[in-house]
């Protein structure tokens, strides 16, 4: 028995009917040949079975505090059946990349059933190239990008011989820690806890306060995006339950020489591609705003060596500079927020409380997580930001799945109210997979804003790799770019300011403070 954190059980407290707080990765797989596909997945199940002891969320399922005195408790699941989890799900013909991402925000629209361990992996078959693809499926409170990523290899092999596992005898007995009386114990001792260590709250609070003050007291440090508000736009409204998906890919070597020749991480240019494909996307529309659009971005606390499942993160801000046509000098712009970002992450780090527990907090966060979506008020108050943008480190070696060959690796993610759309990217070997998952009222065409990007990506590189122009290190504030008039450098020092916000870091080195989630 083990009691979910204060985040993972946000994730709980937060769903709705629109809000669908369940994440998912999608793995397209080469079958080798004269495989038949029924023998395929009663082979998979098998292999998981025998690699439960491996990934918890697995068998683990959800016991609520009586009264919601305290979040829900993990036990595990003694009359667990694979077969509840594991199904086959057939594209209609010709079965193309178009009906698979359609199939794809259906799936992604359907509600998980709470009663037993909260994960699926859809089999999908009927690809007119022959492949099948897995959507594979978990609820957020389970665990966070970074221990995802970790649960795949777990599942997975980097041989196509699948290697031998075995499940101790005992793993499925009885919890003996998991009656009412142990979790009222446990949930009291919990509170009591919390209340003792108030002091220390109270201190790594007032130094994060006082590094703030300090930032907003001294000449050339910056607050970035959390000084600035997000402009409104049509995504930024209540969201409905159906969803609309779309996925792409980038080479990895691509993006990292234009960070390289550019002088910005991988992250700050994939920011740039969303940036440069929103900006494509409202032009046409006659709706791009004049300031530019700020992303909310997932930044995992997890320390290093830390391999708990659940999530460790926070929400950081990221100006994405859209009113700014060329993107070199959008890139720039760009590259300054996420320096900023990256400092005033650290100043506020150590105030951050990913534990909280009071009582009847449950009831009370889902109380207005209800109410919010029934009034419907994203609709008229001005957004905390425009777009969830999540990065994330994925496996770096080749996988395989009962010998099939792993060829992609796409995300799935969470569109919520306010904020109707989501898009997350996952490096994979030598690519990077990105997908828009979105509410189909506040983006019914995500597959255009997809093309966008690749348009975007497109002339970033055509601009940039083909010339050999040495690393720009000079700050936005000091570019002038043809075609793009700047009135004075301390104008755009200003805009400089105003931009800079908050981004994640994406295969950074060690000596980063945060990493992505």
């Amino acid at each position: 028995m083990e009691k979910l954190g204060a985040v993972d059980a946000n994730f709980l407290y937060t769903e709705t009917e629109s809000v669908l707080n369940h994440i998912a990765s999608v793995q397209r797989l080469r079958l080798a040949a004269g495989t038949d596909i029924t023998t395929f997945i009663s082979e998979v199940k098998q292999q998981l079975m025998t690699r439960l002891h491996q990934i918890p969320y697995l068998t683990r399922k959800l016991v609520e505090v009586p009264g919601q005195l305290d979040h829900p408790f993990w036990v595990r699941d003694t009359a667990f059946n694979i077969d509840n989890h594991i199904h086959q799900v057939h594209l209609p013909e010709p079965g193309t990349f178009a009906q698979f991402e359609r199939a794809v925000a259906q799936l992604h629209a359907i509600p998980m059933d709470r009663s037993k361990p909260m994960w699926a992996i859809k089999v999908i078959t009927g690809f007119q190239d022959g492949t099948i693809a897995y959507y594979n499926q978990v609820h957020h409170a389970c665990l966070d990008g970074i221990s995802g990523q970790t649960a795949i290899m777990n599942m997975m092999d980097t041989t196509p011989v699948p290697r031998t596992e075995v499940l101790p005898d005992n793993f499925f007995d009885e919890d003996i820690n998991a009656g009412l009386k142990d979790m009222l114990l446990q949930s009291v001792e919990n509170l009591i806890k919390f209340q003792l260590e108030a002091t220390n709250r109270s201190l790594n609070g007032a130094e994060s306060a006082l590094r703030m003050a300090k930032r907003a007291t001294t000449p050339g440090l910056k607050f970035g995006a959390y000084a600035e508000a997000a402009p409104r736009t049509h995504f930024n409204r209540a969201i409905a339950k159906s969803r609309t998906y779309a996925a792409g890919e980038y080479s990895l070597t691509d993006v990292k020489t234009l960070g390289k020749t550019l002088n910005c991480k991988v992250n700050d240019v994939f920011m740039n591609i969303v940036a440069g494909g929103f900006r494509r996307y409202l032009m046409r529309q006659g709706a791009l705003p004049l300031a530019g659009l700020i992303a909310a971005c997932p930044v995992s606390l997890r320390q290093p060596g830390d391999t708990r499942q659940g999530n460790q993160v926070t929400l950081m801000r990221v100006n994405l500079a859209t009113e700014f046509a060329d993107p070199r000098i959008r890139q720039m712009a760009i590259r300054d927020s996420s320096n900023v970002a990256k400092q005033v992450t650290a100043d506020l780090a150590g105030g951050l409380d990913l534990e909280i527990s009071l009582p009847c907090l449950p009831a009370a966060i889902r109380s207005a997580s209800h109410m919010y979506e029934a009034s419907k008020a994203a609709n008229t108050m001005l957004p905390a930001f425009n777009v969830v943008i999540s990065n994330i480190p994925g496996p770096r070696d080749v996988l395989y799945s009962n010998g099939a060959k792993v060829l992609t690796h796409y995300p799935v993610s969470i569109p919520v109210h306010g904020a109707g759309i989501n898009i997350t990217v996952q490096s994979y070997v030598d690519k990077l997979y990105f997908a828009i998952t979105a509410c189909a009222e506040a983006l019914p065409d995500a597959q255009l804003l997809r093309d966008d990007m690749h348009r975007a990506f497109t002339e970033l590189r055509d601009l940039v790799i083909p010339s050999n122009i040495a690393p720009l290190k000079r700050k936005a504030s000091e570019m002038v770019v043809e075609g793009e008039q700047v009135k004075s450098r301390v104008s755009m020092a200003s805009r400089a300011s105003k931009t800079a916000g908050l981004s994640t870091a994406f295969h950074e080195s060690k000596a980063e403070p945060h990493k992505v989630a």
